[in-house]
């Protein structure tokens, strides 16, 4: 699996029109609208540059986004100013969240992780969210921080290995993380 995580910061000076070619649900908040385009837009661009794919026709199974060919297998995730991408040849879900303080024991208690510390929590929580953005059992995890933000990644597959490429102007340098 490759995982990407790309700052969102440039979202705003991206020409509205090409933003508008990549929306996939109605977002009226303008700032959500721009991570979900921009979203897209990194994913297929992504498909094109770096896997070489021509078909990049997304389709929907209930929420969940697929390409039409099945020739990759996608997640997207996004907080604060990143979005966290994962590609693979076996079904996935990833989760990014930023790292703030706030009450995750009553939190963890109602989800049924067991944390003693906010670290504790956001690997609970992104490995959940990654696993339902999966949407099955997960068969292997990544875990990582990268500055502020906990990034969990979920692979139907067992031997998936994993490799991180961070964002560092207009290319991504595997990150050996």
């Amino acid at each position: 699996m490759d995982i990407f995580v790309i700052e969102i910061i440039d979202a705003d000076n991206v020409h509205m029109e090409l933003l508008k070619e990549f929306q996939k649900k109605e977002i009226s908040e303008p700032k959500k609208f721009n991570q979900h385009c921009l979203s897209y837009l990194m994913v297929d661009r992504i498909l094109r540059d770096f896997y070489n794919i021509e078909n990049r026709e997304i389709m929907f199974i209930g929420k969940k986004p697929f390409l039409s060919t099945r020739e990759k297998f996608f997640s997207i995730s996004h907080s604060e100013e990143y979005i966290a991408l994962a590609f693979s040849d076996y079904d996935c879900g990833i989760d990014i969240e930023k790292i703030k303080l706030r009450n995750f024991e009553e939190i963890s208690q109602r989800m049924g992780f067991h944390c003693s510390t906010l670290e504790d929590f956001y690997c609970e929580w992104t490995k959940y969210e990654a696993e339902y953005k999966l949407g099955k059992p997960a068969q292997k995890f990544k875990k990582l921080r990268f500055e502020d933000y906990t990034i969990t990644a979920a692979s139907v597959n067992i031997n998936e290995d994993f490799e991180i490429y961070i964002q560092n102007g207009n290319v991504f340098p595997n990150a050996n993380v």
